[in-house]
């Protein structure tokens, strides 16, 4: 698999993309608890694109870097961006009250997230790593 690209415009679109990165996810040897965490980040960020964009794409594609080989989703969309883009990633992972936004809820999930905005379109990458008792066991 090099790339996959989804378009997002409507819930139909995320039920399909996650069940696309589902697969994928499986067949690069995440274990059951990744993939869920995976699909729940598609499921977020696919709707916010909807919620705040009207539509988007997400690409999905393996990354490797150096020994470490991981699922990296990026989201991208032509709304109007995330005007404190910054402060987002500053606040703690959970907000004093329990509650999380969609960004927040994905920082919990995956490993590593790239979030880059502007006046019109926003860029979310996010990556998660498969363990590496998983590389080593010939899953990779």
């Amino acid at each position: 698999m090099d790339k996959t690209t989804f378009q997002i415009k409507e819930e139909e679109n995320i039920v399909h993309a996650r069940s696309e990165v589902r697969e994928i996810s499986r067949s690069l040897g995440f274990d059951e608890l990744d993939q869920a965490r995976i699909v729940q980040s598609v499921s977020e960020l696919a709707r916010n694109v909807i919620q705040y964009a009207s539509e988007g794409t997400i690409t999905v594609e393996v990354v490797v870097v150096a020994d470490r080989k991981g699922l990296r989703i990026k989201v991208e969309d032509f709304g109007p961006g995330i005007p404190n883009v910054q402060e987002l990633l500053m606040e703690p992972k959970r907000k004093h009250n329990g509650e999380t936004s969609g960004i927040q809820q994905v920082r919990m999930l995956m490993d590593d997230i790239n979030i880059k905005t502007l006046e019109e379109g926003t860029c979310v990458e996010v990556i998660k790593w498969l363990k590496t008792s998983t590389m080593l066991n010939g899953k990779s």
